[in-house]
């Protein structure tokens, strides 16, 4: 940890070294025109940069000839940088670099993938259900098992939802100082404020800092969600690209109070109000003259915190990574070129993570504990991994990608004040050496692209391939299929855990892998839509399961864990689409899932269900693009219907923070309504949602409607509420 740091400090020391000895070098701070909206935000601040350049260059031919006449002449010129002039400067410029390769430029614009991605996560909430309080967890309707790292992880799944991980960080280039400005408004006291500050010192070297936090009461009791989130980011690319290093360390802790859900006679509560059944001492219904229930009118469970919950306690995930990336690039195409053949390079990561969960008062709701105090588990998992890395590229033989990888592992359970009936481990010690190939080509039409991961080691060892094969058949129609296969060693937590909780503490060392396979075949046109369809099987599927007693369901929660012997069958079909009529959109996102599992005749009973999806998914979008003002502001506004069919939804678990298969209760069949308004001048664009606003609606129309919308078993979606919020990119 200290030696990481030391090395991370002199780095920097040596870059900022590197920096002030440049002779001379061209300022580029811009304020640039990017575009017609933008003119008037931007101011010039570049300082006579075609000057600073013709100068440099009358220097070295100046240079040149003395060293030629006294006959010490040298082969290698200083390389200056091409800077661009101001009026050619646009919004394009501004880059946004990931560790992936992937970069993309600023988006000021206004559309509909940003509308469904203003939100906490500031991703596609498609497949997610939110929890009511912003910052919760998010309940999955859909899954990618190929998505996930290759390498086992910590657990705790629930609270990585909004974690920063390496991937996640950008850097910039920016010929100006760029600012960024998310806010969000929560609910009740508290907002949401996500901040970038990215600055080129010079055309090579760029910092950045960003910072979210967030704070949010909730309307349910122990509900409070806050996060601070800290990143700080660095580039370094040489003036002739064949060097660069990247830097960057966070910080992070993301906080939640957990009640547990809502109990018995809360949720019922929740249903019917404003309007319930009168009942007697006995919970027998009271009957008016008619001989029909007696119907209460009462509005004040609507005030959510008057409902009552199970427990009140805390679960914290926090977190420090600092991260180093030396990138450099062999062998010219042709003499003087700055594009290259063969990169090789060198990452290494650090990574501390601690989570905790605290409880005052135990009670009985997760069954007995030791002793009846303070229940405090805490588990630490620290990583360290070396990549190391060549990249090839060639017209004759494509991109070519080899990855070395070496990781380390110390996974590990807090003090414990508590004597356990089993004595078990206490951490978990591993590393692991793994090779991974990716090779991508264009093969008489097709775009061909294949991938193969191979851990060295058998223990935690991963086995990955993928291939995809796509081709562009007619005019824009692309057609496309793939293969993906993954054996994959679980999280620790299903490996070891250990909790105050008698009935949380495991040790199993003898699950398998989890295997994956999955066929899919695309079809795209940019103008009609896309669909893809997924078939997947997996064999050795590892879960926790609820076998609380049905006599005690909600009263108890007792979980177990379980990997299935009995193989899963997994299809799910996409459709995306979009039709434009004038100013009128409609957009479109239906998914159809269907899970198939494998039963023993020879038991009577042959298992929960493990995997739980809804059938149908539903998202449509009925939108006005236009502008008022004179073209000064350009707005989107429209509804958004989303609808899922009712299924086991799984059920939160707060003490792992993971999310548990239950086969009693469902959810779902519920429509869901949201309006719209966002609008955008210059650069900057303002949101504004009516969330849930069919449930008001509904009754209106019908005063004895139920409130039914749920995003987990006992635990209620949001209510009806209005949210406001921007996002602001300045450019000076």
């Amino acid at each position: 940890m200290f030696s990481m740091r030391i090395t991370l400090f002199v780095s920097l020391f040596l870059l900022i070294q590197i920096i002030w000895s440049q002779q001379k070098e061209a300022s580029v701070i811009d304020s640039i025109s990017i575009d017609k909206e933008l003119n008037n935000t931007l101011k010039d601040t570049i300082v006579s940069n075609e000057k600073i350049v013709l100068d440099e260059i009358k220097k070295q031919d100046s240079a040149s000839k003395s060293q030629k006449s006294t006959k010490k002449i040298s082969k290698k010129k200083k390389l200056i940088p091409f800077i661009k002039p101001m009026d050619k400067v646009g919004i394009y410029d501004y880059k946004i670099m990931f560790m992936d390769g992937s970069v993309k430029e600023v988006d000021t614009s206004l559309s509909i993938e940003g509308e469904y991605s203003f939100n906490f996560l500031r991703k596609d909430y498609f497949e997610l259900l939110t929890f009511p309080n912003m910052g919760e967890a998010f309940n999955k309707m859909g899954y990618d098992f190929h998505k996930q790292p290759f390498t086992p992880q910590m657990g705790f799944r629930v609270k990585h939802f909004g974690y920063f991980e390496k991937e996640d960080i950008a850097y910039y280039e920016v010929p100006s100082p760029y600012t960024e400005l998310f806010f969000k408004s929560t609910f009740q006291q508290g907002q949401n404020l996500d901040a970038t500050l990215a600055i080129n010192t010079s055309p090579k070297f760029n910092i950045a800092v960003s910072f979210k936090g967030f704070r949010s009461l909730g309307k349910y009791l122990s509900s409070l969600s806050r996060a601070r989130q800290f990143r700080l980011s660095s580039q370094y690319q040489s003036y002739n690209q064949r060097y660069r290093v990247r830097l960057h360390q966070t910080t992070q802790s993301l906080e939640n109070q957990v009640n547990g859900g809502l109990t018995n006679d809360s949720d019922y509560f929740f249903k019917y109000a404003p309007n319930y059944v009168s009942a007697d001492e006995s919970g027998n219904p009271i009957l008016d003259e008619n001989g029909n229930e007696q119907i209460v009118f009462y509005d004040g469970f609507l005030d959510r915190n008057r409902l009552g919950t199970h427990i009140k306690a805390d679960n914290v995930l926090s977190g420090k990574r600092y991260f180093m990336e030396h990138r450099y690039q062999l062998f010219p195409i042709k003499k003087d070129s700055t594009v290259y053949k063969m990169s090789v390079g060198l990452r290494t990561s650090l990574e501390n993570k601690t989570y905790q969960y605290k409880q005052d008062k135990p009670g009985k709701y997760f069954n007995e504990t030791y002793e009846n105090t303070v229940v405090v588990d805490s588990t630490m998992f620290n990583t360290i991994e070396n990549n190391l890395f060549l990249s090839f590229k060639d017209k004759t033989l494509g991109q070519f990608n080899l990855d070395l990888y070496h990781h380390n592992w110390n996974y590990s359970i807090g003090p414990n004040e508590y004597e356990k009936d089993t004595v078990l481990s206490n951490e978990i010690k591993a590393n692991q050496i793994a090779v991974q190939a990716r090779w991508e080509k264009e093969i008489f039409g097709f775009n061909s692209k294949a991938m193969v991961y191979k851990s060295l080691k058998n223990e935690y060892a991963t086995q990955a391939l993928r291939v995809n094969l796509s081709r562009n058949i007619i005019k824009d129609i692309i057609l496309g299929a793939s293969y993906n296969y993954r054996s994959q060693p679980l999280n620790f937590n299903f490996n070891l855990t250990q909790s105050d909780f008698r009935e949380y503490n495991w040790e199993n060392s003898s699950f398998e892998n989890q295997n994956f396979k999955t066929q899919s075949i695309f079809l795209s046109h940019p103008k009609w839509g896309s669909i893809k369809a997924d078939w997947t099987s997996i064999n050795n599927y590892t879960f926790f399961n609820n076998k609380t007693p049905l006599l005690q369901l909600n009263k108890r929660f007792i979980l177990e864990v379980l990997q299935t012997d009995k193989k899963i069958h997994y299809l799910k079909v996409r459709l995306d689409n979009r039709f434009d009529f004038g100013n009128f959109s409609w957009v479109n996102n239906l998914q159809y899932q269907k899970v198939n599992q494998e039963e023993n005749t020879e038991e009577l009973l042959s298992g929960p269900l493990a995997l739980n999806v809804p059938n149908w998914l539903i998202r449509s979008t009925f939108m006005l693009t236009s502008s008022i003002f004179n073209k000064a502001l350009f707005f989107q506004s429209g509804f958004t219907f989303v609808f899922f069919t009712d299924y086991y939804a799984d059920q939160y678990n707060p003490i792992l923070a993971e999310f548990v298969t239950q086969n009693n209760t469902k959810i779902g069949e519920y429509p869901r309504v949201d309006f719209f308004f966002n609008s955008k001048i210059k650069s900057s664009r303002i949101y504004l949602k009516l969330e849930n606003i069919s449930s008001p609606i509904e009754h209106l129309i019908n005063i004895d409607t139920q409130y039914d919308y749920y995003s987990a078993p006992f635990v209620p979606y949001r209510d009806f509420s209005i949210r406001f919020g921007l996002i602001w990119n300045f450019f000076e």
